[in-house]
Formats: structure tokens, C-alpha cells, sequence
């Protein structure tokens, strides 16, 4: 799955989403993943800036926003490495408070 690109969509609610997620299986050439109840990831087998603003626009229209849009994979390994760094400065924060 090499060059896969990936957008990422964040709703307000259950409705709003399940709404965009029609309207998006209706183009085809779109693989669909249900993150959680508000989040949804739209991949294409490569990079068309066609269907990244259609999905952007669907998007929009239903009253979500693009939270991310890049290779598959870079959104997860950004949030593991924010974990990571936070994890750090609350463990030297403790060091330093207990010496």
C-alpha cells in the first residue's frame, strides 16, 4: 500500500458523518474507514487533487472538518511521537520533584 494518501475527517456527530460517508460512497475509487463514532479516513490509491477536494468539500458540507491529510500511517506515528515527548517532560517533571 505504498503510496497510499490519506485524509482524515472529524465530525460533530454520529448523523453528520454516517451523511458524508453516502455521499462519499457514491463517487467510487474511495476506500473508507470508520475510525470511531466521529472520525472517518478517507485513503486514495494515490495522490489526485481532484478527489482530495472533493472530500474536502464533502467534508464541509456536512459539518466536518479535514483533521489530516497526508501518507498513510504519518497521522498515527505524529500522535505517537506527541505521546512520547509528553510522556518525557511528565517523567523529568517527577524526577525533579522528587530530587
Amino acid at each position: 500500500m505504498a503510496g497510499t494518501w490519506e485524509i482524515r475527517g472529524l465530525f460533530g456527530n454520529e448523523y453528520a458523518m454516517e451523511q458524508a460517508i453516502e455521499e462519499l460512497k457514491k463517487q467510487g475509487g474511495l476506500e473508507l474507514v470508520v475510525i470511531d463514532r466521529r472520525n472517518v479516513s478517507v485513503r486514495l490509491a494515490r495522490r489526485d487533487r481532484g478527489s482530495e477536494d472533493m472530500v474536502k468539500r464533502t467534508f464541509e458540507i456536512h459539518h466536518g472538518f479535514t483533521e489530516h491529510e497526508g501518507p498513510l500511517g504519518e497521522f498515527d506515528r505524529q500522535r505517537r511521537e506527541e505521546r512520547e515527548k509528553k510522556e518525557r517532560k511528565e517523567e523529568e517533571k517527577r524526577r525533579r520533584a522528587k530530587g
